[in-house]
């Protein structure tokens, strides 16, 4: 098969795994198998990107005081990453399919536990309400949970994004440098306050009335699916996509762990952070 037909096949239905998600907190890990593994800043791996909560965003309205720029992976992490934005830099097919070379885009890698505790007690609560005003509070609660991990607390498992190994992106074209640059981001069909199914990496699989809007998204979908996936670079890169949110992936967590039925997730909590 062709480069550009595995790019842009359908993404896979992820109902199971919408599933297998469930309870993910729960699964094993083994802490100290990579707990020495550092955490790196990725322009270091000339990768770009700028805490989404950094900067006035759709979520806070404005930055959130005290969160810095940076975007901190563990090594192994960011070096993954890299060989896939180098390739997908260097991609023809890429560039002729979206009309200009690519990047990938970071938005979020470790999460101040501050932060995290804010999302999940205050401002994703008032996002799902303000969007879903007839909605039960069980079933806002309900939402909120599949949508913003409950924030660690001393003695427990980490959420993902205090992992050091779970993180958020997406593609824009190549910039000449790593700042944030709005309107270069690929459109994906969903606006990052949205809440609800369009969130999923593979809602536009399922719907069979698209405008021709939502037919450049889903696209331009495949092609992040299957350049994270490693189609790019030849080989399996190893992470997997969080079912109910197409941005958001990681290798070595808990719910990375179950997703791929590892024995275990060895990701505990980042170093040289005061996570309590």
């Amino acid at each position: 098969m062709k480069l550009t037909a595995i790019l842009t096949q359908p993404i896979p239905d992820h109902t199971q795994a919408r599933e297998l998600k469930a309870g993910y907190r729960s699964y094993s890990l083994d802490a100290d198998a990579r707990s020495n593994e550092p955490l790196v800043d990725i322009a270091e791996y000339g990768i770009a990107g700028q805490s989404y909560y950094s900067r006035p965003n759709g979520a806070t309205g404005e930055a959130v005081p005290g969160v810095p720029r940076a975007i901190l992976l563990r090594k192994s992490i960011a070096e993954r990453l890299a060989a896939i934005n180098y390739a997908l830099q260097a991609s023809a097919e890429v560039a002729e399919l979206m009309g200009g070379r690519i990047e990938l885009y970071v938005n979020e890698g470790v999460r101040q536990p501050a932060v995290q505790k804010q999302l999940y007690e205050q401002t994703f609560p008032a996002l799902i309400k303000s969007q879903h005003p007839a909605m039960s509070a069980a079933d806002r609660r309900k939402l909120r949970d599949n949508m913003i991990a409950k924030p660690p607390t001393s003695g427990t498992t980490p959420s993902p994004h205090a992992t050091g190994a779970a993180f958020d992106l997406t593609m824009r074209y190549v910039q000449p440098n790593n700042n944030f640059v709005a309107k270069a981001l690929i459109d994906m069909g969903h606006a990052k306050t949205e809440i609800g199914n369009v969130a999923w990496p593979d809602y536009l699989e399922h719907n069979a009335k698209l405008t021709a809007v939502d037919k450049r998204a889903q696209r331009n979908r495949r092609i992040f699916y299957w350049v994270m996936r490693g189609a790019l670079n030849h080989e399996d890169s190893g992470f997997a996509v969080n079912p109910t949110e197409w941005w958001h992936w990681s290798y070595g967590d808990q719910m990375w762990a179950k997703l791929t039925h590892a024995p275990s997730a060895f990701f505990g909590f980042a170093p040289d952070i005061d996570w309590k």
